[in-house]
């Protein structure tokens, strides 16, 4: 699984492991490979990818990134800011 997240902070710089979400983790995909994929298939959309590889269909949480890796081409991402344990009251 360290391949496919993990996280360092170098001198409050942001480095590589600072993008820890790389893939669809009920398909074991990296949004690299998905990329690629969807670049040689001229899959567009979300639903394309969906349809040929399943990446979106099983928990969805992959969903969003696969989006946002068809509109910039990015295939890593950081964690979404989570609530504190004190705001969840």
């Amino acid at each position: 699984m360290a391949a496919l997240f993990g996280s360092r902070r170098r001198h409050d710089k942001l480095m590589p492991d600072d993008l820890p979400i790389r893939a669809c983790l009920c398909y074991k995909l990296t949004f690299s490979e998905i990329k690629t994929l969807a670049e040689e298939n001229s899959w567009r959309t979300v639903p394309e990818i969906t349809a040929a590889l399943g990446c979106g269909s099983g928990c969805g949480l992959c969903r969003p990134y696969l989006q946002k890796m068809l509109e910039t081409g990015e295939t890593s991402f950081a964690l979404p800011d989570l609530p504190q344990p004190t705001e969840l009251r």
